[in-house]
C-alpha cells in the first residue's frame, strides 16, 4: 500500500488527487539532502524515502495531484537536479508485457510466435526499446541455468546494498511503438531454434547470442545502460535487479529517456530545465 505524501490542500482543487508522477532525471551527491526533502513530506516515513532514493533517477511511484507533483518536482529542482511532473497518462506502463518463448529474426521482420504457433510480424523500426537485466528466476529450479553470481552485490541506482539470491537469470523486455504490445523473455524458457547453427547448449551463450541479433536488426532502437553492460560482459551489479519489478521499473524510465512516441519526456526535460531557478 502507498503511503500518502500529499497534504490536504494539495491536490489543488481536484477531487482525486491523483494524475501525475515526478520524474527525477539525476543523482544526487548528496543523497541524505534528498533524503529530508522526502521524509518533510506528510506520511512520508525514512523507510519509505530510502527505498524511493534507490530508485533514482527514476519515475517516483506515487501517483498524485498535478499541484502536488509540480511542488515535488520544483523542491527537488532547487536542490539541482533535473526533474519534473508528468501526467500518469505519458508514463510507460509495462506492467502487462507478454511473455513470449519463441522468436524469429528475418531480414525484414521480427515475427513472434505464440504458443498455439499463430504468427505476429513487426517491420524492425517499430522496435523502439530493448532492454537487458538480471533478475532472480521464478522458474522451476530444473531449468535453472548454473548461477554466475558467487555473491551480491550493490547497483548504483536500484539495488544498492541489497544481496541477490544465487538463482538468477537474465530477462529481456522489447517495446514497440506506441499502440503496439510490449514482450519479456527469460534465458532459461526461450525456443532458440531461430538461431540455427549457432545455438549451443548453454541458455546463457544462446540468451547472448539472440540480444545481440535483436540489437543488429533495430538499429533505431533505444538500448538500455543495463543491455549494454550485458553484452559487454560487464561487472554483473550494472545490470542486476533485486526483483523483476525493479527491473520493470528501470525499463519504464528508460522508455521515458528514449523519447517514444506517447511519452512525455521531451516536454518534461524542457520544463524542469527552464524553471530550475524558479
Amino acid at each position: 500500500m502507498s503511503t500518502s505524501i500529499l497534504k490536504p490542500n494539495d491536490a489543488g482543487g481536484e477531487s482525486v488527487p491523483v494524475g501525475h508522477h515526478v520524474v527525477v532525471f539525476d543523482v544526487h551527491e548528496d543523497p541524505e539532502t534528498l533524503e529530508r526533502i522526502l521524509t518533510s513530506m506528510p506520511g512520508m516515513d525514512r523507510t519509505s524515502a530510502r527505498k524511493l532514493l534507490h530508485s533514482l533517477p527514476g519515475i517516483i511511484p506515487r501517483p498524485m495531484s498535478r499541484h502536488a507533483a509540480a511542488v515535488v518536482a520544483s523542491s527537488i529542482r532547487r536542490l539541482g537536479l533535473n526533474a519534473a511532473a508528468i501526467p500518469s497518462s505519458e508514463i510507460p506502463d509495462l506492467c502487462h508485457a507478454e511473455h513470449t518463448h519463441h522468436l524469429r529474426i528475418l531480414d525484414d521482420l521480427l515475427e513472434v510466435i505464440d504458443i498455439d504457433g499463430t504468427q505476429h510480424s513487426w517491420p524492425w523500426d517499430a522496435v523502439s526499446v530493448l532492454s537487458v537485466g538480471v533478475v532472480p528466476s521464478s522458474a522451476p529450479a530444473r531449468h535453472r541455468p548454473a548461477s554466475t553470481l558467487s555473491q551480491g552485490s550493490s547497483h548504483r541506482s536500484w539495488n544498492d546494498g541489497v544481496t541477490l539470491p544465487a538463482k538468477s537469470r537474465a530477462e529481456a523486455l522489447f517495446v514497440l511503438n506506441a499502440e503496439q504490445p510490449v514482450f519479456t523473455f527469460a534465458s532459461d524458457e526461450m525456443n532458440y531454434e531461430c538461431l540455427g547453427s549457432r545455438m549451443t547448449g548453454s541458455s546463457k551463450s544462446n540468451f547472448r547470442q539472440l540480444i545481440k541479433d535483436l540489437m543488429a536488426h533495430s538499429p533505431t532502437a533505444w538500448v538500455t545502460p543495463s543491455a549494454r553492460a550485458f553484452l559487454d560482459r560487464s561487472p554483473v551489479r550494472h545490470y542486476e535487479f533485486r526483483t523483476r519489478d525493479e527491473f520493470r521499473r528501470y525499463t519504464e524510465f528508460q522508455t521515458l529517456l528514449s523519447g517514444r512516441p506517447g511519452v512525455g519526456v521531451r516536454a518534461a526535460v524542457n520544463t524542469s530545465t527552464s524553471d530550475r531557478d524558479s
